[in-house]
């Protein structure tokens, strides 16, 4: 599954948290692999890909705007993968 589809595809993320209300884990763990792994190429380019901008765009957006139908622990949980994501991200600073 390429990134963009871990975020908003079908079985995306998003649609997950959107949808049926619930954070699937082990999607998430893939993206953050992801993440990590191209972290390094991005930096020395100076660039990350259109697709996965758009995606990292939307995806702290998402977590990090909560949903008034999670369950508290979902809720709180959501909240720490954006923290997560924007600490990873951060990493690209110089």
């Amino acid at each position: 599954m390429n990134f963009p589809d871990m975020v908003l595809g079908e079985n995306g993320l998003l649609i997950e948290l959107r949808c049926y209300n619930t954070f699937n884990e082990q999607l998430f763990a893939d993206i953050t692999d992801y993440l990590n792994k191209h972290l390094s190429e991005w930096k020395t380019n100076g660039s990350i890909p259109v697709a996965d901008a758009v995606s990292i765009f939307n995806l702290i957006d998402d977590l990090a705007g909560g949903n008034r139908f999670l369950s508290e622990k979902t809720a709180l949980r959501v909240e720490d993968a954006a923290l997560e994501i924007q600490d990873i991200i951060s990493e690209l600073e110089p």
